[in-house]
């Protein structure tokens, strides 16, 4: 599928101190993010990018050598960087062994040293927009967005949705009706393959 996005028994942490699949996050709910100064905070999900629990597709699991372990599409964004520096969205299918991933908690941040990338077939496909674009899956930082290489550039693009969201009443505590991916986000990716796909996956 042209999408990226994490299987359904993916975990957040929600601001309560729950954690949550990705199966049943609902608009409304805030989850652990990192906020504009790198601290770790909880962003409000807004709208749902995609949505199939009756899907199966294929995820990259990433281990790093202190156990963290994520699944995500390989044409989804993940944050990488050294320790010390800036950090880096770059599309997961890049990751090699010895590269560094972020590691996020409620209380700190660390840089964790890839493993192993390993791939393999599992149920569900989710991604959610929060208001920083981004969200801690398994304990990893990732972007919203996928199959675009510019994570700043997406996150651009979707500012409608965000002041879409705060100028509407959402059904908060509700899961979308309508399976597959959002409308917008399927716009967005038939604009950009046409305007700039070299960036494109």
């Amino acid at each position: 599928k042209d999408t990226g996005c994490f299987p359904g028994e993916a975990q957040v942490l929600t601001e309560d101190g729950t954690r949550k699949k990705m199966k049943e996050v609902a608009l409304g709910d805030k989850v652990l993010t990192l906020n504009s100064h790198g601290r770790p905070s909880f962003s409000k999900v807004i709208e749902y990018l995609y949505y199939d629990p009756h899907s199966t597709s294929e995820y990259l699991k990433v281990e790093s050598e202190d156990g963290h372990c994520v699944s995500i599409s390989p044409n989804h964004l993940i944050f990488t960087g050294q320790p010390g520096g800036e950090k880096k969205a770059v599309f997961a299918a890049t990751l090699q062994p010895g590269d560094h991933i972020i590691a996020v908690s409620n209380t700190h941040t660390q840089h964790c040293k890839v493993k192993q990338v390993t791939s393999g077939t599992q149920d569900g496909i989710y991604n959610v927009l929060t208001c920083t674009g981004t969200l801690v899956v398994d304990g990893i930082l990732a972007s919203n967005y996928a199959c675009y290489k510019s994570h700043k550039l997406s996150h651009a693009a979707c500012a409608p949705l965000r002041v879409a969201s705060a100028l509407t009443k959402k059904h908060t505590g509700k899961t979308p009706k309508e399976e597959g991916i959002h409308g917008y986000a399927q716009f967005l990716s038939k604009v950009g393959k046409a305007i700039t796909p070299g960036y494109m996956t």
